[in-house]
C-alpha cells in the first residue's frame, strides 16, 4: 500500500465539523494568548525599569530637608518601587509603623495592578487540553457508533479516515495548553520581581527614615 502523506492544514481541518469548531475556538484561544502575554509582558518590563538611584537621591534630598523635592523625584520617575516610596514620604512626622502600613498597603495595590487578568492564562492552560482531549472523545464516539452498523472491511477504513481526526483537536489543545502555562510562569516570575524590589525599596526607605540623627 504507498503512503499517503496528510498535510498539516489535512489534519487540522479534514475533520467533520465538531473537531473543525473545537479546533478554531482553540486556536482563537492560543491567538489571543500570544496577544494578551506580549501586552501584559511589554507592561511588566516598563514597570521593572526603575532609577539605580532612586533611594540614594531621596536620602540627599531628605538630608537637605527637601520633602517635597523627593515627592516630586519619585512622580518623575513614576515606577512601582517609586510610587510606593512617594506613599511613604506623604506619611513623614507620622509613627513609623503607620508608614510601614501605607507603604505594604500600595505595594498590594501594586501587586494586584501587576497580577490582573494573568488568570485568564492559567485558566487556559487547563482548559485547553481538556477541550481538545473531549472533541477527540466525541469523534471518537460518534466513530465508534458508526462501526457497530458496518461491515469489518469498511468499519477498518473507517476507523483509520477518522482516528487522525479525533487526534487533531487533542494536539492543537495540548499546545495552546503548554504555550499557555509557559506564558503564565514567565509573567509570574516578573510579578515576583517586581514585588521583591518594592519589598526591597520599602525597607531601605524605612531604614532612612529611621536612622539615628
Amino acid at each position: 500500500m504507498a503512503n499517503q502523506n496528510i498535510s498539516i492544514w489535512e489534519f487540522l481541518f479534514g475533520g467533520g465539523l465538531l473537531s473543525v469548531s473545537l479546533i478554531i475556538i482553540l486556536i482563537l484561544s492560543g491567538i489571543a494568548a500570544i496577544v494578551f502575554f506580549g501586552q501584559k509582558l511589554y507592561a511588566l518590563n516598563r514597570e521593572n525599569q526603575v532609577d539605580p538611584y532612586l533611594l540614594k537621591n531621596v536620602n540627599d534630598l531628605l538630608n537637605d530637608g527637601r520633602i517635597q523635592s523627593a515627592v516630586d523625584f519619585c512622580r518623575r520617575d513614576n515606577s512601582p518601587e517609586s510610587r510606593s516610596v512617594e506613599k511613604g514620604l506623604s506619611r513623614l512626622g507620622r509613627p513609623v509603623s503607620e508608614i510601614a502600613n501605607a507603604m505594604e498597603t500600595h505595594a498590594q495595590i501594586e501587586l494586584n495592578k501587576a497580577e490582573k487578568n494573568i488568570n485568564y492564562l492559567a485558566t487556559l492552560s487547563g482548559a485547553a487540553p481538556m477541550l481538545g482531549l473531549l472533541g477527540g472523545v466525541l469523534i471518537l464516539a460518534s466513530t465508534f457508533g458508526t462501526l457497530s452498523k458496518t461491515d469489518t472491511v469498511i468499519a477498518q477504513n473507517l476507523l483509520a479516515a477518522n482516528f487522525y481526526k479525533a487526534l487533531a483537536p487533542s494536539a492543537v489543545g495540548l499546545i495552546v495548553g503548554f504555550l499557555s502555562y509557559i506564558f503564565h510562569n514567565i509573567l509570574v516570575g516578573k510579578i515576583d520581581y517586581l514585588l521583591m524590589k518594592i519589598q526591597y525599596h520599602t525597607n531601605e526607605f524605612l531604614d532612612i527614615i529611621n536612622k539615628p540623627s
